[in-house]
């Protein structure tokens, strides 16, 4: 190594670094300001509005319908022009949503709100701020992506007690306006010093596998069943995480156990996920990124046969939480790294844009087709559903691995 070259090179990981805890701050704003809010607000603004608790969750369904339609186009245009302006906008279109949400009178303002939103998230959040990132560090981006994912679910460690404070100290409306504050005054600032201006026309790689990094392993002939297959995994992990996640307390309590016993189990799901995306961060380089995805879904599918044979016992609930936590752990690293080693780094953000069309809508429709679940059948039903969502989650990844090994 020449001398230059040791001189930049700790640049380099200060750039890495700087981009992963910026990007970090900005995803955990804007989970915080949006998904995570109507946690705490939900119930105050359906009591201030005088309207359903359908209603007021409903504006998630929106969220998601919206950002479904947009995604695509947003994931191609962060690939040709840089994430850079790209999250700059969306950043300020969301500070634009927290006003109308602080302003909102009625149904029908609240829900535009809440369209505003969803075109929003798929330019400043998860897919685009992945984009950037790569845009940065270049297509040996695992380490950084594992990082950014780490920092991300730190959201509702964050904002959970500080909505809570919030609504107590000043209302959900003038909530509302801090949080445009946050996207105006942190998020577009980090945005414009941290990211590229634009999307670099080589990657930061050797220039012996350029062409493997910038365009990725998989041939062309391929790559449409890998991309259907990774879809699937995507959409079924998507099913579970907004339908059975967001239920699981009635589901546990439906089941024999106490409301006290049903929390304290579930609070299991947040550490194991931190340990599994930790133990990817330090371990991740030794094995090949197939193998967190294999390992996911196994676990995922796992942690149903620990339950559904047993019933729901305080043991057998908390091996399922643990055990489902730390698939879903690992599925986010290996949903946000496999598109950059399959498809390159060229179309990475057209990918995630692709993927997030058909799960934005299966996330949408998951609270509902749950809910309907526990009201007219058992609620052990709601495990079933999820438990088959896990099972085709897990075949998905045993074919996606043939495909890449083939």
């Amino acid at each position: 190594m020449t001398a230059e070259a040791t001189q930049t090179a700790p640049v380099d990981r200060r750039r890495i670094l700087t981009a992963v805890v910026g990007l970090g701050a900005t995803q955990i704003i804007g989970w915080g300001t949006t998904f995570s809010s109507l946690t705490i607000f939900g119930t105050r603004i359906g009591d201030d509005l005088a309207l359903s608790r359908e209603a007021v969750f409903g504006g998630i369904t929106i969220m998601l319908l919206a950002s479904a339609l947009v995604a695509p186009r947003v994931g191609r245009f962060a690939d040709q022009r840089g994430a850079r302006p790209v999250m700059i906008t969306g950043s300020l279109l969301a500070a634009m949503a927290m006003i109308a949400l602080a302003f909102t009178q009625g149904a029908t303002t609240y829900l535009l709100a809440w369209v505003l939103v969803g075109l929003a998230m798929p330019m400043m959040l998860a897919n685009t701020a992945l984009v950037g990132l790569v845009q940065i560090v270049g297509s040996n981006a695992r380490q950084a992506i594992t990082g950014l994912m780490l920092l991300s679910g730190l959201t509702g460690t964050v904002f959970l007690p500080l909505n809570a404070l919030l609504i107590e100290s000043i209302g959900w409306r003038n909530a509302y306006l801090g949080f445009a504050l946050l996207h105006l005054l942190v998020c577009v600032p980090i945005h414009a010093l941290i990211l590229t201006r634009r999307a670099p026309e080589a990657p930061h790689a050797p220039r012996s596998s350029s062409d493997r990094a910038v365009d990725g392993i998989l041939p062309p002939d391929k790559r449409f069943m890998a991309f259907v297959m990774l879809t699937v995994w995507s959409c079924a992990e998507g099913l579970i995480v907004w339908g059975l996640y967001m239920q699981i307390i009635d589901v546990f309590k439906g089941m024999g156990l106490s409301a006290v016993a049903a929390v304290g189990v579930w609070a299991a799901v947040g550490p194991a996920q931190a340990s599994a995306r930790f133990g990817e961060l330090m371990l991740g380089g030794r094995y090949s990124i197939l193998t967190t995805a294999l390992l996911s879904a196994g676990l995922s599918c796992s942690s149903f046969f620990l339950i559904l044979p047993f019933g729901g016992s305080i043991v057998t609930a908390a091996a399922f939480a643990i055990c489902l936590g730390l698939g879903h752990g690992f599925y986010a690293i290996a949903r946000n790294t496999l598109p950059l080693t399959l498809f390159g780094v060229r179309e990475y953000g057209t990918y995630l844009g692709r993927m997030m069309l058909p799960q934005s809508i299966v996330n949408a429709i998951a609270p509902i087709v749950f809910a309907t679940m526990i009201a007219r059948f058992d609620p052990t039903s709601a495990l079933w559903l999820a438990g088959a969502a896990a099972l085709a989650g897990f075949a998905s990844v045993v074919m996606l691995v043939r495909t890449c090994r083939t």
